[in-house]
C-alpha cells in the first residue's frame, strides 16, 4: 500500500470537502427526503472534487439544489483548505445502488 504524501493528500482533502458540504444537506428541499454524500473523489492533481450524493426521493432535485449553492460552497471550501489549490467541486447523483439492484433482479437474487 502506497502511503506517499501524494496519495494521502487527495484523501485528506476529500475529508475536508465532505465536512464542508455535509451541513448544507440539511437545507435540501423536503421533497428530496434524506440527502447524503456517498463518496467524495478528489483528482490526484487536486483540480476537481466530485461529490456523489444520494437522496431517498427526487435525487435530481437534490442535485439541482446543490448546484445552485455551488458558488457559496466553493467559497466556504476555499476558506477551509489551506493548500495552494482548492479543487473545483462538482456534484453527481450516485446511482450505483440502483445499478446493483438491477443486476440483482437480472440475476434473480
Amino acid at each position: 500500500m502506497d502511503s506517499s504524501p501524494s496519495r494521502k493528500r487527495p484523501a485528506m482533502i476529500a475529508s475536508v470537502v465532505r465536512e464542508s458540504i455535509a451541513p448544507i444537506l440539511r437545507e435540501a428541499p423536503q421533497v428530496c427526503g434524506m440527502v447524503s454524500i456517498t463518496e467524495v473523489e478528489v483528482s490526484p492533481d487536486i483540480t476537481y472534487a466530485t461529490i456523489y450524493i444520494s437522496a431517498l426521493k427526487e435525487p435530481q432535485r437534490a442535485l439541482e439544489f446543490l448546484e445552485g449553492r455551488q458558488g457559496e460552497l466553493q467559497k466556504a471550501l476555499g476558506r477551509k483548505i489551506t493548500a495552494h489549490r482548492t479543487p473545483k467541486i462538482r456534484f453527481r447523483i450516485d446511482d450505483r445502488s440502483e445499478r446493483g439492484e438491477r443486476i440483482d433482479t437480472l440475476l434473480g437474487l
